[in-house]
């Protein structure tokens, strides 16, 4: 196959794309592979990318390639999936070519699940490929690291973004450079935001009622939580909301930090920046010096909420007690 043939997607982790490119070329391949790094880096559609140029069909559905994932109820891949995965890349192949199994999320394997991974990866077959993909290498087990050509995915630089969104979104520089700055290295989000404008909207509208906190007494915080979360169940779904709201909180915090330190240019959140300064204003006025130590300490207060969720406390309470705990 020629390289032009070959289809990539077009922004970032060229080192990773090239490596990939040059095995298929020289029909060097590893059985598995893993790729690393944070969410939204692209590793998901590099590895359906890797996948459709491996089986010669870069633009096409290939019945040949199967891709595992956690059940939208579930917080674990089962050993009953992991067993039924296998049991498909088992098969002949449809076209006489590559069977490619790509498992996302992997660190959410159960520990059965990676045992039963583990046999397969012992015993390949020919022409059989499985790509995992996960954010952290240390959350799967050695046994399986071991047996695993690594990846790894990194931030794409702001200015490589801006530039992408400019040449082929033509949009305006200050929306480009706002979008650069928020998307922090994941050019999937400033992609994703700009293609969905209200989503966009929201999301700072959303940012803007957590900097309200700053200037609120509890009563109106509590109220106010609403409009970030509103479940009170113990769902997964209410977990990663849960999480998303933290995070976010987390993000500005660390703006209003480097605000602090006279870093402007480094913010994430540059489309709030009049916002960001006001909070920051009711944070300095017991003095300048003690806005840093305040957000540091909801930083803290922030972290320590994460290992509550992660503890499986009830997402409303942990949120609701990391408001009535904001250092202000």
């Amino acid at each position: 196959m020629s390289a032009n043939r070959y289809n990539w997607p077009a922004i970032g982790q060229e080192k990773v794309i090239e490596f990939l490119e040059r095995a298929i070329q020289n029909d060097k391949l590893a059985q598995t592979y893993l790729f690393v790094g944070p969410s939204d880096l692209g590793k998901a559609s590099i590895a359906v990318a890797f996948a459709r140029n491996l089986q010669g069909n870069p633009e096409g559905f290939n019945s040949d390639l199967h891709i595992l994932e956690p059940l939208a109820d579930k917080k674990s891949i089962s050993i009953e999936q992991v067993r039924e995965f296998i049991k498909i890349l088992n098969l002949s192949s449809f076209l006489n070519s590559y069977k490619i199994g790509i498992i996302k999320e992997a660190s959410r394997l159960t520990s059965e699940a990676q045992s039963a991974l583990l046999k397969t990866l012992e015993e390949p077959r020919e022409k059989v490929v499985v790509i995992l993909l996960a954010e952290r290498e240390e959350d799967l087990p050695t046994t399986i690291l071991s047996r695993s050509q690594i990846l790894y995915f990194q931030p794409v630089a702001s200015a490589v973004i801006y530039d992408y969104l400019i040449k082929n979104y033509n949009t305006s520089r200050s929306l480009a450079k706002d979008l650069a700055s928020l998307a922090l290295g994941r050019a999937l989000v400033a992609v994703h935001y700009l293609e969905n404008g209200e989503e966009y909207k929201d999301y700072l509208e959303r940012a803007a009622v957590w900097l309200n906190f700053f200037s609120q007494d509890l009563n109106a915080r509590l109220a106010d939580l609403d409009k970030l979360f509103s479940d009170k169940s113990y769902s997964r779904q209410a977990v990663e909301s849960a999480t998303e709201v933290l995070l976010l909180g987390e993000g500005l915090l660390r703006d209003l930090l480097l605000l602090s330190l006279g870093q402007n240019d480094r913010i994430q959140h540059a489309a709030l920046s009049e916002a960001l300064n006001k909070a920051l204003k009711r944070l300095e006025e017991g003095g300048e010096s003690k806005a840093g130590p305040l957000i540091l300490e909801n930083l803290k207060l922030i972290a320590q909420a994460k290992e509550y969720l992660n503890a499986n406390v009830n997402p409303r309470l942990v949120l609701e007690q990391t408001l009535m705990n904001l250092a202000l």
